[in-house]
């Protein structure tokens, strides 16, 4: 296993995952600034990569959709495969579940039957996402989030730690929901929501002013 992209924070619960798993990290790619990671001996510089030439599956590490993204269409540029998910054990996954390759399912995390987990998609620890769900591309989940049964989540959505949507409820592209927010009715494309009954603070598509590039 390779883990692009290491100034991410959160590398280091892939990490644990990697081990918890049984799966060797061959190399910690360091695309630029600090590497957190807490195998130093596997950090890698990208351009040295690329000069060793490995041939192993990656996973991009970061939380913000926007850098997940960034990350995966570098090391596919650099000709680099995208893993298969990575699962920790300590996870649920029904049978029935789909989960495209790139995604990240952290420690304690339930995912219901019939649900469809798309590319890149990171669930973080202890969420949890009920039967019929759909969860678009690099969408993340924050920790102890709660999607109730048929819910349709767009792509590059950030649900933020311990936010509740409820059943039958649609988010669209590129939404924000803030920690601990509840949310009862459908999202436009764009739009932030916060509080309890959540209450959109932008709305419709476009609206979504933030620029999170580097963010990871």
């Amino acid at each position: 296993m390779i883990l692009f992209g290491v100034r991410s924070p959160i590398v280091v619960e892939l990490e644990e995952s990697c081990l918890r798993a049984g799966l060797t990290i061959r190399a910690a790619v360091n695309t630029g600034g600090p590497s957190r990671v807490t195998r130093r001996d596997r950090v890698i510089s990208r351009d040295d990569y690329l000069a060793e030439e490995h041939g192993d599956r990656f996973i991009p590490c970061a939380f913000a959709p926007s850098r997940r993204r960034a990350l995966t269409q570098s090391a596919l540029a650099m000709g680099l495969t995208l893993a298969d998910a990575l699962i920790d054990p300590s996870a649920i996954v029904a049978s029935t579940t789909r989960i495209y390759p790139g995604c990240y399912i952290n420690a304690g995390a339930v995912i219901g039957a019939v649900t469809l987990v798309g590319e890149g998609v990171l669930i973080n620890r202890s969420a949890s996402v009920g039967h019929h769900c759909i969860i678009g591309e690099y969408t993340s989940i924050g920790p102890g989030a709660v999607l109730a049964g048929n819910v349709h989540v767009g792509q590059d959505v950030i649900i933020g730690a311990g936010a509740v949507i409820l059943p039958n409820v649609r988010i669209g592209d590129n939404c924000v929901i803030a920690a601990g927010a509840i949310v009862r009715r459908a999202l436009p494309a764009g739009s932030i929501a916060a509080g309890s009954p959540a209450r959109t603070i932008r709305g419709g598509s476009g609206a979504l002013a933030i620029s999170r590039g580097e963010d990871e």
